[in-house]
Protein backbone atom coordinates (compact mmCIF):
# COMPACT_ATOMS: atom_id res chain seq x y z
CA UNK A 1 0.00 0.00 0.00
CA UNK A 2 0.99 3.24 -0.21
CA UNK A 3 -0.70 7.03 -0.21
CA UNK A 4 -1.39 7.36 -3.25
CA UNK A 5 -3.42 4.18 -3.10
CA UNK A 6 -5.33 5.28 0.19
CA UNK A 7 -9.18 6.44 -0.27
CA UNK A 8 -9.58 10.35 0.70
CA UNK A 9 -9.94 11.59 3.59
CA UNK A 10 -7.57 8.81 5.57
CA UNK A 11 -7.00 8.95 8.83
CA UNK A 12 -3.80 9.26 10.31
CA UNK A 13 -2.96 7.82 13.99
CA UNK A 14 -1.05 11.12 15.74
CA UNK A 15 1.34 9.81 17.96
CA UNK A 16 0.63 6.29 17.32
CA UNK A 17 -3.18 7.13 18.74
CA UNK A 18 -1.87 8.99 22.15
CA UNK A 19 -5.21 8.74 23.77
CA UNK A 20 -5.29 4.69 23.27
CA UNK A 21 -1.94 3.79 23.74
CA UNK A 22 1.33 5.53 25.54
CA UNK A 23 2.42 7.79 22.69
CA UNK A 24 5.12 7.29 20.55
CA UNK A 25 6.12 3.47 21.83
CA UNK A 26 6.82 0.21 19.47
CA UNK A 27 3.99 -1.24 21.89
CA UNK A 28 1.64 1.54 21.26
CA UNK A 29 2.22 1.42 16.93
CA UNK A 30 2.16 -2.57 17.69
CA UNK A 31 -1.69 -1.80 18.41
CA UNK A 32 -2.26 0.67 16.06
CA UNK A 33 -1.26 -1.23 13.47
CA UNK A 34 -3.34 -4.33 15.18
CA UNK A 35 -6.36 -2.14 14.59
CA UNK A 36 -6.28 -1.86 11.01
CA UNK A 37 -4.61 1.68 11.03
CA UNK A 38 -3.08 2.05 7.75
CA UNK A 39 -0.50 5.13 8.55
CA UNK A 40 0.91 6.02 12.27
CA UNK A 41 3.05 9.30 12.93
CA UNK A 42 6.20 9.77 14.61
CA UNK A 43 7.89 12.73 16.00
CA UNK A 44 11.65 13.13 15.30
CA UNK A 45 14.15 14.37 17.33
CA UNK A 46 18.01 14.55 16.90
CA UNK A 47 20.08 13.41 19.57
CA UNK A 48 23.26 14.71 21.22
CA UNK A 49 25.43 11.94 19.45
CA UNK A 50 23.23 12.13 15.85
CA UNK A 51 20.94 9.70 16.44
CA UNK A 52 17.14 10.19 16.30
CA UNK A 53 14.78 9.88 19.10
CA UNK A 54 11.25 9.71 18.74
CA UNK A 55 9.28 11.70 21.47
CA UNK A 56 6.58 14.82 20.83
CA UNK A 57 8.19 17.02 23.34
CA UNK A 58 11.52 19.21 23.16
CA UNK A 59 12.16 17.52 26.94
CA UNK A 60 11.31 14.20 28.50
CA UNK A 61 10.24 15.34 31.55
CA UNK A 62 5.69 14.48 30.53
CA UNK A 63 6.41 11.47 28.80
CA UNK A 64 9.16 10.31 31.08
CA UNK A 65 10.28 9.63 34.62
CA UNK A 66 13.37 11.50 33.95
CA UNK A 67 14.31 15.49 33.42
CA UNK A 68 15.86 17.09 30.80
CA UNK A 69 16.25 17.77 27.08
CA UNK A 70 15.38 15.51 24.35
CA UNK A 71 18.94 16.71 22.16
CA UNK A 72 20.87 16.37 25.56
CA UNK A 73 20.41 12.14 25.25
CA UNK A 74 22.87 10.07 22.90
CA UNK A 75 21.05 6.86 21.61
CA UNK A 76 22.28 5.05 24.57
CA UNK A 77 20.74 6.96 27.24
CA UNK A 78 17.68 7.69 25.29
CA UNK A 79 16.80 3.82 25.44
CA UNK A 80 17.86 4.21 29.32
CA UNK A 81 14.73 6.36 29.83
CA UNK A 82 11.03 4.87 31.37
CA UNK A 83 8.16 5.66 30.08
CA UNK A 84 5.52 6.55 32.93
CA UNK A 85 2.56 5.18 31.11
CA UNK A 86 0.41 4.85 33.70
CA UNK A 87 0.42 8.36 34.56
CA UNK A 88 0.17 9.74 31.44
CA UNK A 89 -2.84 7.69 30.78
CA UNK A 90 -4.51 6.56 33.95
CA UNK A 91 -3.40 3.08 34.35
CA UNK A 92 -3.77 -0.12 31.88
CA UNK A 93 -0.32 0.04 31.11
CA UNK A 94 2.60 -1.48 32.50
CA UNK A 95 5.99 0.24 33.50
CA UNK A 96 9.08 -0.03 31.76
CA UNK A 97 8.22 1.32 28.22
CA UNK A 98 11.02 2.86 26.11
CA UNK A 99 10.97 5.56 23.75
CA UNK A 100 12.24 4.18 20.31
CA UNK A 101 14.94 5.53 18.39
CA UNK A 102 13.88 6.49 14.54
CA UNK A 103 15.72 3.58 13.59
CA UNK A 104 13.74 1.03 15.47
CA UNK A 105 10.78 2.40 13.73
CA UNK A 106 11.76 1.88 10.51
CA UNK A 107 13.03 -1.48 11.42
CA UNK A 108 9.69 -3.05 12.27
CA UNK A 109 7.38 -1.15 10.38
CA UNK A 110 9.19 0.19 7.79
CA UNK A 111 7.53 -0.41 4.27
CA UNK A 112 5.10 -2.33 6.36
CA UNK A 113 2.70 0.09 7.43
CA UNK A 114 2.49 3.85 5.98
CA UNK A 115 5.07 6.39 7.99
CA UNK A 116 4.12 9.87 8.30
CA UNK A 117 7.19 11.62 10.44
CA UNK A 118 7.66 15.25 11.10
CA UNK A 119 11.14 16.38 11.75
CA UNK A 120 10.88 18.18 15.41
CA UNK A 121 14.01 19.75 15.37
CA UNK A 122 15.83 22.31 13.08
CA UNK A 123 18.09 19.69 12.42
CA UNK A 124 16.11 16.38 11.96
CA UNK A 125 15.06 16.48 8.46
CA UNK A 126 18.59 15.71 6.71
CA UNK A 127 19.41 12.88 8.92
CA UNK A 128 15.86 11.32 8.83
CA UNK A 129 15.86 11.30 4.96
CA UNK A 130 19.57 9.95 5.52
CA UNK A 131 18.06 6.79 7.44
CA UNK A 132 14.95 6.06 5.28
CA UNK A 133 17.20 5.90 2.26
CA UNK A 134 19.70 3.14 4.11
CA UNK A 135 17.00 1.33 5.12
CA UNK A 136 15.71 1.22 1.49
CA UNK A 137 12.13 2.70 3.02
CA UNK A 138 9.93 3.60 -0.48
CA UNK A 139 9.10 7.19 -1.02
CA UNK A 140 5.98 6.03 -1.56
CA UNK A 141 4.78 5.37 1.81
CA UNK A 142 6.12 7.78 3.97
CA UNK A 143 5.03 10.94 4.01
CA UNK A 144 7.48 14.10 5.66
CA UNK A 145 6.50 16.80 7.83
CA UNK A 146 7.43 20.04 9.11
CA UNK A 147 6.40 23.73 9.86
CA UNK A 148 9.42 24.77 8.40
CA UNK A 149 9.44 25.68 4.77
CA UNK A 150 13.44 25.04 4.67
CA UNK A 151 12.86 21.38 5.65
CA UNK A 152 10.16 21.06 3.04
CA UNK A 153 12.09 22.25 0.45
CA UNK A 154 14.92 19.67 1.63
CA UNK A 155 12.59 17.39 1.73
CA UNK A 156 11.59 17.76 -1.56
CA UNK A 157 14.83 18.31 -3.61
CA UNK A 158 15.39 14.67 -2.05
CA UNK A 159 12.49 13.00 -3.72
CA UNK A 160 10.43 12.88 -0.68
CA UNK A 161 6.65 13.57 0.22
CA UNK A 162 6.07 16.66 2.65
CA UNK A 163 3.36 18.24 4.39
CA UNK A 164 3.69 21.74 5.18
CA UNK A 165 2.69 22.13 8.45
CA UNK A 166 0.53 25.56 9.89
CA UNK A 167 0.24 26.60 6.21
CA UNK A 168 -2.86 27.48 4.21
CA UNK A 169 -0.84 29.44 1.62
CA UNK A 170 -1.19 27.10 -0.98
CA UNK A 171 0.32 29.72 -3.97
CA UNK A 172 3.75 29.22 -2.24
CA UNK A 173 3.57 25.58 -1.74
CA UNK A 174 2.65 25.15 -5.28
CA UNK A 175 5.24 27.20 -6.34
CA UNK A 176 7.97 25.34 -4.26
CA UNK A 177 6.32 22.17 -5.30
CA UNK A 178 4.69 20.68 -1.67
CA UNK A 179 1.45 18.50 -2.46
CA UNK A 180 0.25 18.55 1.00
CA UNK A 181 -0.84 21.74 3.61
CA UNK A 182 -1.09 21.11 7.12
CA UNK A 183 -3.73 23.45 8.48
CA UNK A 184 -4.58 23.83 12.01
CA UNK A 185 -8.56 22.77 12.59
CA UNK A 186 -9.70 26.35 12.68
CA UNK A 187 -8.04 27.41 9.50
CA UNK A 188 -9.36 24.79 8.00
CA UNK A 189 -12.49 26.47 5.21
CA UNK A 190 -14.20 24.93 1.82
CA UNK A 191 -12.49 27.62 0.25
CA UNK A 192 -8.44 26.54 1.58
CA UNK A 193 -9.90 23.34 -0.06
CA UNK A 194 -11.21 24.16 -2.74
CA UNK A 195 -8.09 26.05 -3.42
CA UNK A 196 -5.74 23.37 -2.68
CA UNK A 197 -7.65 21.42 -4.61
CA UNK A 198 -7.27 23.18 -7.62
CA UNK A 199 -3.50 23.40 -8.13
CA UNK A 200 -3.44 19.76 -7.53
CA UNK A 201 -1.97 19.85 -3.31
CA UNK A 202 -3.82 17.95 -0.80
CA UNK A 203 -5.09 19.36 2.78
CA UNK A 204 -4.42 16.84 6.61
CA UNK A 205 -5.63 18.99 9.12
CA UNK A 206 -4.58 18.40 12.93
CA UNK A 207 -5.82 17.43 15.23
CA UNK A 208 -8.99 16.22 15.16
CA UNK A 209 -10.66 13.81 18.07
CA UNK A 210 -14.56 14.05 17.81
CA UNK A 211 -16.64 12.95 15.18
CA UNK A 212 -18.82 16.24 15.34
CA UNK A 213 -15.82 18.29 14.28
CA UNK A 214 -14.92 15.42 11.75
CA UNK A 215 -17.80 15.48 10.08
CA UNK A 216 -17.18 19.29 9.22
CA UNK A 217 -14.13 18.72 7.94
CA UNK A 218 -15.10 16.23 5.58
CA UNK A 219 -17.68 18.36 4.47
CA UNK A 220 -14.90 20.78 4.09
CA UNK A 221 -12.95 18.84 2.07
CA UNK A 222 -9.75 17.86 3.59
CA UNK A 223 -8.03 14.50 2.50
CA UNK A 224 -6.37 13.74 5.96
CA UNK A 225 -7.14 13.71 9.33
CA UNK A 226 -4.75 14.04 12.06
CA UNK A 227 -6.47 12.05 15.27
CA UNK A 228 -5.04 11.05 19.02
CA UNK A 229 -8.07 8.71 18.68
CA UNK A 230 -7.93 7.18 14.97
CA UNK A 231 -10.42 4.19 15.32
CA UNK A 232 -13.13 6.68 16.97
CA UNK A 233 -12.68 9.02 14.18
CA UNK A 234 -12.43 6.59 11.44
CA UNK A 235 -15.68 5.58 12.56
CA UNK A 236 -14.63 1.74 13.13
CA UNK A 237 -14.88 1.47 16.96
CA UNK A 238 -17.07 -1.59 17.74
CA UNK A 239 -20.58 -1.25 18.49
CA UNK A 240 -19.74 -2.11 21.84
CA UNK A 241 -22.92 -2.63 24.45
CA UNK A 242 -21.01 -4.59 27.57
CA UNK A 243 -18.51 -2.76 29.98
CA UNK A 244 -14.63 -3.74 28.95
CA UNK A 245 -13.43 -1.33 32.13
CA UNK A 246 -11.98 -4.60 34.13
CA UNK A 247 -9.38 -5.05 31.06
CA UNK A 248 -8.09 -1.52 31.52
CA UNK A 249 -8.14 -0.95 28.30
CA UNK A 250 -8.58 2.91 26.75
CA UNK A 251 -11.26 2.08 24.27
CA UNK A 252 -12.03 4.24 21.03
CA UNK A 253 -14.24 7.52 21.86
CA UNK A 254 -13.50 7.69 25.70
CA UNK A 255 -12.35 11.43 25.60
CA UNK A 256 -12.35 13.42 28.48
CA UNK A 257 -14.92 16.24 28.80
CA UNK A 258 -13.14 17.59 31.02
CA UNK A 259 -10.77 14.91 32.42
CA UNK A 260 -9.92 11.44 31.58
CA UNK A 261 -10.32 9.18 34.91
CA UNK A 262 -8.57 6.51 35.45
CA UNK A 263 -9.11 2.52 36.23
CA UNK A 264 -8.77 1.04 39.30
CA UNK A 265 -7.52 -2.35 38.89
CA UNK A 266 -8.80 -3.51 42.90
CA UNK A 267 -12.54 -4.14 40.99
CA UNK A 268 -12.63 -3.35 37.65
CA UNK A 269 -13.59 -0.58 37.95
CA UNK A 270 -13.23 3.30 36.56
CA UNK A 271 -13.96 6.56 37.23
CA UNK A 272 -12.67 10.00 39.22
CA UNK A 273 -10.71 10.79 42.13
CA UNK A 274 -12.37 13.38 44.58
CA UNK A 275 -12.17 16.94 43.36
CA UNK A 276 -13.55 20.51 44.37
CA UNK A 277 -15.53 20.62 40.67
CA UNK A 278 -17.49 18.61 38.35
CA UNK A 279 -15.69 16.25 35.63
CA UNK A 280 -16.76 13.97 32.92
CA UNK A 281 -15.42 11.67 30.01
CA UNK A 282 -16.96 10.91 26.62
CA UNK A 283 -17.60 6.70 26.46
CA UNK A 284 -17.69 6.97 22.47
CA UNK A 285 -17.03 3.11 22.04
CA UNK A 286 -20.52 2.73 23.75
CA UNK A 287 -23.80 2.46 21.22
CA UNK A 288 -27.02 1.53 22.27
CA UNK A 289 -28.06 -1.18 19.64
CA UNK A 290 -31.17 1.18 18.88
CA UNK A 291 -30.35 4.78 19.66
CA UNK A 292 -33.63 5.79 19.59
CA UNK A 293 -34.88 3.15 22.29
CA UNK A 294 -32.69 1.30 24.91
CA UNK A 295 -31.70 0.59 28.41
CA UNK A 296 -28.35 1.42 30.19
CA UNK A 297 -27.74 -0.50 33.32
CA UNK A 298 -24.36 0.31 35.39
CA UNK A 299 -23.44 -0.28 39.03
CA UNK A 300 -21.55 3.24 40.26
CA UNK A 301 -20.73 4.25 43.99
CA UNK A 302 -19.71 7.22 45.72
CA UNK A 303 -16.35 7.37 47.28
CA UNK A 304 -14.75 10.14 49.75
CA UNK A 305 -16.34 13.62 49.12
CA UNK A 306 -14.92 16.99 48.89
CA UNK A 307 -14.62 18.95 51.95
CA UNK A 308 -15.85 22.84 50.31
CA UNK A 309 -19.17 21.31 51.61
CA UNK A 310 -20.75 21.34 48.13
CA UNK A 311 -23.44 18.54 47.30
CA UNK A 312 -21.83 15.55 45.37
CA UNK A 313 -23.03 13.53 42.66
CA UNK A 314 -22.50 11.06 39.78
CA UNK A 315 -24.14 11.54 36.70
CA UNK A 316 -24.62 10.20 33.40
CA UNK A 317 -25.19 12.57 30.29
CA UNK A 318 -26.67 11.19 27.12
CA UNK A 319 -26.17 13.33 24.64
CA UNK A 320 -27.21 13.49 20.70
CA UNK A 321 -23.76 13.94 19.84
CA UNK A 322 -20.09 13.94 20.84
CA UNK A 323 -19.96 17.45 21.82
CA UNK A 324 -18.13 17.78 24.51
CA UNK A 325 -20.12 18.32 28.72
CA UNK A 326 -18.56 20.40 30.85
CA UNK A 327 -20.53 20.03 33.87
CA UNK A 328 -18.91 22.91 36.15
CA UNK A 329 -19.69 25.84 33.48
CA UNK A 330 -22.25 26.78 30.86
CA UNK A 331 -19.30 26.75 28.04
CA UNK A 332 -20.41 23.59 26.57
CA UNK A 333 -22.03 24.27 23.01
CA UNK A 334 -23.55 22.28 21.24
CA UNK A 335 -23.88 19.85 24.28
CA UNK A 336 -27.55 18.58 23.85
CA UNK A 337 -29.79 15.92 25.75
CA UNK A 338 -30.46 14.66 29.45
CA UNK A 339 -28.80 14.50 32.59
CA UNK A 340 -29.43 11.85 35.22
CA UNK A 341 -28.01 12.64 38.30
CA UNK A 342 -27.44 10.25 41.66
CA UNK A 343 -27.04 12.71 44.40
CA UNK A 344 -24.75 11.96 47.68
CA UNK A 345 -28.51 11.91 49.48
CA UNK A 346 -29.57 9.46 47.43
CA UNK A 347 -32.09 10.89 45.19
CA UNK A 348 -32.08 10.92 41.77
CA UNK A 349 -32.45 13.66 39.10
CA UNK A 350 -33.19 13.97 35.69
CA UNK A 351 -32.46 17.29 33.80
CA UNK A 352 -32.62 18.71 30.37
CA UNK A 353 -29.44 20.40 28.58
CA UNK A 354 -29.99 22.72 26.18
CA UNK A 355 -26.29 24.23 24.64
CA UNK A 356 -24.91 23.10 28.12
CA UNK A 357 -27.16 24.28 30.20
CA UNK A 358 -29.29 21.87 32.62
CA UNK A 359 -32.50 22.75 33.05
CA UNK A 360 -34.74 20.32 35.89
CA UNK A 361 -37.16 17.81 34.91
CA UNK A 362 -38.13 15.66 37.65
CA UNK A 363 -36.66 14.45 40.98
CA UNK A 364 -37.04 11.69 43.41
CA UNK A 365 -37.75 11.93 47.11
CA UNK A 366 -37.29 10.26 50.30
CA UNK A 367 -34.80 7.90 49.03
CA UNK A 368 -31.78 6.59 50.76
CA UNK A 369 -27.97 8.14 51.01
CA UNK A 370 -26.07 5.30 49.38
CA UNK A 371 -23.18 4.25 51.75
CA UNK A 372 -19.90 5.32 51.09
CA UNK A 373 -18.02 3.20 48.58
CA UNK A 374 -21.04 0.77 48.45
CA UNK A 375 -21.63 0.20 44.73
CA UNK A 376 -25.38 1.46 43.17
CA UNK A 377 -27.37 -0.52 41.04
CA UNK A 378 -28.71 1.87 37.75
CA UNK A 379 -30.99 1.67 35.20
CA UNK A 380 -32.24 4.12 32.62
CA UNK A 381 -34.66 4.09 29.82
CA UNK A 382 -35.18 5.60 26.66
CA UNK A 383 -38.30 4.91 24.78
CA UNK A 384 -39.67 7.19 21.82
CA UNK A 385 -41.63 9.32 24.28
CA UNK A 386 -39.82 9.51 27.52
CA UNK A 387 -37.18 9.01 29.92
CA UNK A 388 -37.47 6.59 33.22
CA UNK A 389 -34.36 6.47 35.54
CA UNK A 390 -34.74 3.77 38.56
CA UNK A 391 -32.26 3.07 41.34
CA UNK A 392 -32.60 -1.00 42.36
CA UNK A 393 -33.68 -1.84 45.65
CA UNK A 394 -35.20 1.82 46.66
CA UNK A 395 -38.93 1.43 46.52
CA UNK A 396 -38.69 5.73 45.82
CA UNK A 397 -35.85 5.53 43.84
CA UNK A 398 -37.82 6.01 40.38
CA UNK A 399 -38.27 8.95 38.11
CA UNK A 400 -40.03 9.37 34.66
CA UNK A 401 -40.30 12.07 32.41
CA UNK A 402 -42.62 12.40 29.34
CA UNK A 403 -40.17 14.62 27.44
CA UNK A 404 -38.63 13.61 23.72
CA UNK A 405 -37.23 17.08 23.10
CA UNK A 406 -34.02 15.02 21.85
CA UNK A 407 -33.41 12.20 19.81
CA UNK A 408 -32.11 9.77 19.26
CA UNK A 409 -29.46 10.30 22.72
CA UNK A 410 -26.97 7.74 21.81
CA UNK A 411 -24.29 8.91 22.90
CA UNK A 412 -22.73 8.62 26.76
CA UNK A 413 -20.78 10.38 28.79
CA UNK A 414 -19.90 9.88 32.47
CA UNK A 415 -18.67 12.10 35.51
CA UNK A 416 -18.96 13.21 38.68
CA UNK A 417 -18.80 16.27 41.19
CA UNK A 418 -17.35 16.95 44.38
CA UNK A 419 -16.89 13.40 45.00
CA UNK A 420 -14.93 10.24 44.05
CA UNK A 421 -16.66 8.40 42.22
CA UNK A 422 -16.57 4.56 40.38
CA UNK A 423 -18.19 2.91 37.33
CA UNK A 424 -18.57 -0.41 36.51
CA UNK A 425 -20.78 -3.20 34.56
CA UNK A 426 -21.59 -1.03 32.03
CA UNK A 427 -24.40 -2.81 29.41
CA UNK A 428 -26.57 -1.16 26.92
CA UNK A 429 -29.66 -2.90 25.47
Amino acid sequence: MDFAHLSRPFVIAHRGGAMQVPEHTLEGYRVAVGQGLPVIEQDVGTLADGGLGVMHDGTVDRMTTSSGNVADHTSVSWKQLDIDASATLGGGWPDGLRPPLFEEVLTEFGNRVLLCAEAKSSDAMGPMIDALDRRGISPASVLLQSYALADCRLARSRGWDVIWLGSTDVDRAAAEGIGWIGPEVGSVTPTVCARAHAVGIEVACHTVNRRHLRDVLVADGVDAIFSDDPVYIAGDAARRTSDLFARQVWLPGMLPDTGRGRFHADDGSWGFDVSGTATSTLMGFLAPPDPAAFTLRLVLRLDETCSNGRASCAFVFLSTDDHPYRPSSDRSPGADGYLFLLRGDGSLDIQRVVEGVATPLASSTGATAPATGSYVPLRITVTGSGLLFTRAGDVDGTVTVADAGHRPVPVVHLGGAFAGVRFKDVVLT
